[in-house]
């Protein structure tokens, strides 16, 4: 019931509709099947017993890593789950595009026992180098990826390593990542655990609350500086490429779209209570996040 009660707080149609505008009815459908199962893996394994033992975190993602593979699902309905939505997601889709989906979420999930061993271990990150796991965690990268989906194209490989290409999905990932620290503060801070770039910034800086958030909304502002360059450096390198036509069109696209998706992931927490009320069994409100900015 906890399970069922932490979905409906999270309101998983409303962001992937704010994530995905563009996407028409058939394509919102699979993904917020997707987006789902994302949300139930992040609370199996941030409040689950999954996440608080390293042994039994590694034997449940050996329930879902060899599906990338091919392997038949077993194990539980959360891996039969994955199964069906993974074999949804890359129907018909490239070679290219379905390695980029299966490596990002490898990563993502692997994340979790990453992160767990390190608090296990009491081994603190830097802030530079969560700033590159956490667009890993949060999971922003496999979100990144459906974006084609949802504005219907699917690029060639050649733009994919467009170094313009990798900059934007790096800085989409990591404002998303930065935003929802500000907003998951409250619940990591209970938690005791670094794993929040607020807390990580004041654990190395020994400053006050308030002056570590400044300076994560700092770097977020960064990001959304570096996505506003990287998209001006793509129109350039397509141009280099010789790439033009409905390729160019797609490329510019799926750019304007992962625009969308970072926009709609900032509007999206104001109005779920997974952020903006206290989980069940605790009382009162959650401190509000916008009162720190």
């Amino acid at each position: 019931m906890e399970s069922r009660r932490s979905l409906q707080r999270t309101r998983i149609p409303l962001i992937t509709a704010l994530a995905y505008p563009d996407a028409a009815p058939d394509a919102l459908e699979l993904l917020v099947q997707w987006a789902t199962w994302t949300f139930v893996i992040d609370d199996e394994f941030d409040d689950g017993p999954d996440g608080q033992d390293p042994a039994r975190c590694a034997s449940a993602l050996a329930t879902f890593l060899p599906v990338l593979d091919g392997a038949p699902a077993g194990g539980s309905a959360s891996a039969r789950a994955f199964a069906g939505t993974w074999e949804r997601l890359v129907e018909g889709r490239s070679p290219a595009w379905r390695r980029m989906l299966g490596d990002d979420i490898r990563a993502y999930l692997w994340s979790y026992y990453e992160g767990l061993v390190d608090q296990r271990a009491g081994r603190v990150p830097t802030v530079a180098a969560y700033r590159r796991r956490r667009c890993v965690s949060v999971a922003a990268y496999t979100w990144l990826d459906v974006v084609e989906i949802a504005v219907g194209v699917d690029l060639p490989e050649t733009v994919r390593h467009f170094s313009s290409f990798r900059d934007l999905r790096e800085a989409a990932a990591e404002y998303v990542g930065l935003h929802n620290d500000l907003w998951s503060l409250e619940r990591d801070k209970n938690a005791g655990a670094f794993h929040n770039a607020v807390l990580l910034v004041q654990h190395h800086d020994g400053c006050p609350l308030q002056e570590a958030v400044d300076q994560v909304n700092d770097l977020i502002t960064d990001c959304a500086q570096r996505m506003l360059d990287a998209e001006r450096a793509l129109a350039v390198q397509l141009d280099a490429a010789g790439i033009n036509g409905q390729a160019r069109a797609d490329a510019l696209s799926c750019a304007a779209g992962y625009a969308k998706f970072v926009r709609g992931c900032f509007d999206y927490p104001s109005q779920a209570r997974r952020y903006t009320a206290a989980p069940t069994g605790q009382s009162g409100e959650a401190t509000a996040p916008h009162q720190l900015f």
